[in-house]
């Protein structure tokens, strides 16, 4: 007798849920936010109507909320002013200034859109490499690149 209950039990728990639609089986589901709100500010948000204004004030606000996650002791600038300048003329006339002041031109690449060169010099220690990169990507902020290494530390 106690098996037949557990069983018609069963049965009617069954067909209770067979009327029941899973979650998110809608077919037309809603987006929803996974991010926490302590999150939220990680990612720059603009009004719907944009505006110079609005369009800064909204990529500040996140830039400055994704620069916090770095240890302060670890920034040495910040650069968040809007440039207008030519990077590959400025990568050149960089460029130009170093082998006056004594780095040799190892290698020189340059396209409509970007400008790389590597530089080495000798010094006391050792040789030292810098990598001069200059993107002028349409559309995208130009930027300068620029690696310097130093020389091999002695061995022990």
């Amino acid at each position: 007798m106690l098996r037949a209950l557990a069983v018609a039990g069963a049965l009617a728990v069954v067909f209770g849920l067979a009327g029941c639609s899973l979650v998110g089986s809608s077919p037309k589901p809603a987006a929803t936010s996974t991010a926490p709100s302590a999150l939220a500010s990680l990612v720059p948000t603009y009004p719907a109507k944009l505006t110079t204004a609005t369009a800064k004030s909204g990529s500040v606000a996140a830039a400055d909320a994704i620069q916090a996650l770095i240890a302060t002791s670890e920034i040495v600038h910040v650069d968040d002013q809007s440039t207008g300048f030519d990077t590959i003329d400025q990568g050149v006339a960089m460029e130009k200034l170093l082998v006056e002041a004594g780095w040799i031109e190892r290698a020189e690449n340059t396209s409509t859109s970007a400008y790389s060169v590597q530089l080495t010099t000798y010094t006391s220690a050792g040789v030292a490499a810098l990598l001069i990169q200059a993107d002028a990507t349409p559309g995208a902020p130009p930027v300068i690149l620029i690696e310097l290494e130093s020389p091999d530390l002695p061995k022990k």
